[in-house]
């Protein structure tokens, strides 16, 4: 089984999160829409425990099932202290999860659950009236089978009308009829299991024709732990009460000819089944399975081999231009094409949904509220927001100390809010949106916003900011002291966070992604904090422009336009270059200076790449602009981790290395710095 135990994990993974997200929405409309959906997902865990031989896990989903199954029906009222149990019961089976192979030493704590949901199944509570005995472990309740143990049903009036006549073309033949009983043991966790074992067995020596309860409600284990199966065929030397009995947790089997008059109905009987096929295990319907499970490891090795072989592409269609040949050049544009084809799907089995991340995130903040006692509302859009797998498994983070944060001490007590006029209810919303080729995460609340002045404060105590500068700063370069190390305007230390603790670890975690951070906050109002991340880490479409003797690639995202300009329309204001584009006046950087490498040459006209990132824009002057490409982006190692302005490398295809730029980060420079940066950068 431990080949499948990734599986395992990540389904189990996916229930969890099903239960813990209708059992929030439940919380706040106790309609019990999602009792359903969470019944299948605590059946489907059972299983697949069970299958694994996690016998806690199973048990303990069992007895979950059991108690949704109770809710389902409006024997047992839902409400807060129901929802905790549950909550609990997730909670365990999460640790569970995480220490598969140490399960044992939870084995108290899984019984102790499962006694107070049994509990709950009688009274309603945790707490049992003195005249009232626990249920019996592992006893379903609400089945659709309504048979007293051992006691057979009648077939002759269950049988329609084509049953009857199968029954007589098989006595007819020579064929017996056969009543087979089965009782399965108590606390049987895969009941629909051990009964396609069954009739995998009887499949091989005969036909059923009936079943009961019917075969439908078997196979979604709708019964107690008994059913009956009536059966035609010749057993006379076939030991089929063994084999039956041999198949794990059947307690009995029974074996018992029956004489049944098959005679057909009256006219007008068992109207609707008289065109039926003959019902046999094999026609047990099966959902289609629309979905398959691929290691990461394997998507991973599938999109660095379309990666090489874009770059080989590359060097094969520069040859092809050498040669000049006809027929070559239209092989090469239908080689170009099926590349891109191919680069385009491989990158969409790459792309998941926010959601993935944004599931875990209901219950953090209900747990958060409920500690710092504040009623506190997360509101989620955009979820269906596709991102790159790789950045979705790292931008959990960064999401979490905002959040976080936010809960702590951005957002105000209900006293406060009403001495200040406010709703009452404090409200966090997260949402993802797609931005060119971009997506942007933003988390924003409606608390008490980012005190400038604190923080200021605070950055000077710990020397970041000079007096000096401290007076000159403006309001939106204030805001961004809070990403420097140790400075937060929290008035307490906490246990959960405090603004500004941890915002330097934010946006290192983003701008590792490639990806830039936006803060906006209105004192008295709330904060707004963006996350704008590329849609893939990959491969990339930029721009190649010539600056000197060098090649650099620019991303073709964060351009705007490219233009010419005549040095004439170059102008000096503050010192500083810039040129007019559509009355709008831009910054500009020489590339080549911007990289220190050098000055750039006297010319004619100056090629400009417009950019824009990180609600900056500016113009790049380059030599020359060589065309677009697609690239795939290598890593350029620890040794110069810290180079900024560098997003990466990458390989052409005559075998010549590439320096990607970041464009957000030489925006924000307009330089690159090595090594130390200065407090007052």
């Amino acid at each position: 089984m431990e080949g499948y135990e990734d599986l395992f994990l990540a389904e189990t993974q996916e229930y969890l999160q099903i239960i813990t997200r209708c059992l929030l929405e439940t919380e706040k409309n106790p309609a019990g829409e999602h009792f359903a959906e969470m019944f299948r997902a605590a059946h489907s865990l059972k299983g697949m425990a069970g299958t694994m031989g996690y016998e806690l896990m199973a048990g303990l989903a069992h007895e979950m099932e059991s108690l949704l199954d109770q809710l389902q029906q409006g024997k047992v009222a839902v409400g807060p202290d129901c929802i905790n149990l549950f909550l609990e019961g997730v909670d365990l089976l999460q640790l569970l999860t995480e220490n598969l192979h140490q399960q044992q030493g939870f084995r108290a704590d899984v019984e102790a659950l499962q006694e107070r949901l049994r509990l709950w199944q009688i009274t309603g509570k945790e707490n049992l009236p003195a005249n009232v005995s626990p249920a019996p472990k592992g006893r379903q309740t609400g089945t659709e089978g309504t048979l007293q143990e051992g006691h057979a049903p009648a077939w002759e009036g269950l049988l329609n009308n084509f049953e009857k006549e199968t029954l007589k073309e098989a006595l007819q033949q020579g064929k017996e009829i056969y009543q087979i009983y089965v009782r399965l043991r108590r606390d049987s966790f895969l009941k629909s299991v051990r009964v396609y074992m069954v009739l995998k067995v009887l499949e091989g020596v005969g036909e059923v024709v009936k079943a009961e309860p019917s075969l439908q409600a078997l196979e979604e284990e709708k019964f107690d732990r008994e059913f009956f199966l009536l059966l035609v065929g010749k057993l006379q030397a076939v030991p089929l009460q063994k084999l039956l009995e041999n198949i794990a947790e059947i307690e009995k089997a029974e074996l018992t000819p029956v004489d049944i008059e098959a005679r057909p109905f009256a006219a007008g009987a068992g109207q609707n089944g008289g065109k039926q096929g003959k019902t046999t295990p094999a026609q047990i319907a099966r959902p289609v399975e629309k979905m398959v499970r691929v290691e990461t490891a394997k998507l991973d090795n599938l999109v660095n081999l379309v990666g090489e072989l874009i770059i080989n592409r590359t060097r094969v269609l520069e040859l092809g231009k050498k040669v000049g040949d006809a027929q070559l050049s239209s092989t090469l544009e239908q080689l170009e094409r099926i590349t891109a084809e191919l680069q385009s799907a491989v990158m969409t089995l790459r792309m998941v949904p926010v959601k993935q991340v944004f599931d875990r995130f209901p219950r953090m903040v209900r747990d958060l509220s409920l500690e710092k006692n504040k009623k506190v509302e997360l509101i989620i859009s955009g979820e269906e927001t596709e991102l790159d797998r790789t950045i979705i498994n790292q931008v959990g983070d960064p999401l979490v100390h905002l959040l976080r944060n936010a809960v702590d001490h951005g957002l105000e007590e209900e006293e406060e809010r009403k001495k200040k006029g406010k709703d009452p209810l404090n409200k966090i919303f997260l949402s993802a949106h797609h931005e060119g080729s971009h997506v942007v995460i933003s988390v924003e609340d409606n608390g008490r916003g980012i005190d400038l002045q604190a923080v200021k404060e605070r950055a000077l105590k710990k020397n970041i900011i000079s007096r000096e500068k401290m007076k000159r700063m403006g309001a939106a370069e204030a805001l961004q002291l809070i990403f420097q190390g140790g400075v937060s305007t929290s008035r307490k230390v906490t246990d959960v966070s405090g603004r500004g603790v941890g915002m330097d670890v934010v946006k290192t975690a983003v701008e590792e992604l490639h990806g830039t951070v936006e803060v906006h906050s209105v004192p008295g109002q709330g904060s707004r904090f963006m996350l704008r991340l590329p849609l893939t880490l990959a491969i990339i479409r930029t721009l190649m422009v010539r600056c000197g003797r060098e090649m650099y690639a620019i991303p073709v995202e964060a351009i705007r336009e490219n233009l010419f300009i005549e040095p004439q329309g170059i102008r000096t204001i503050g010192g500083e270059q810039v040129i007019t584009l559509r009355q709008e006046v831009l910054p500009l950087y020489f590339l080549q200076e911007l990289l220190a490498q050098g000055s750039p040459s006297a010319q004619e006209y100056y090629s400009v790449v417009v950019v824009e990132a990180g609600g900056k824009k500016a113009g790049f002057a380059v030599d020359a602009l060589l065309g677009q490409q697609e690239v795939v982006i290598k890593s350029l190692g620890r040794f110069v981790y810290d180079l900024q302005g560098i997003a990466g490398a990458t390989v052409l295809g005559d075998g010549r290395v590439i320096l990607i730029l970041d464009v957000a980060g030489l925006l924000e420079g307009r330089r690159l710095d090595f090594g130390e940066k200065s407090n007052d950068h």
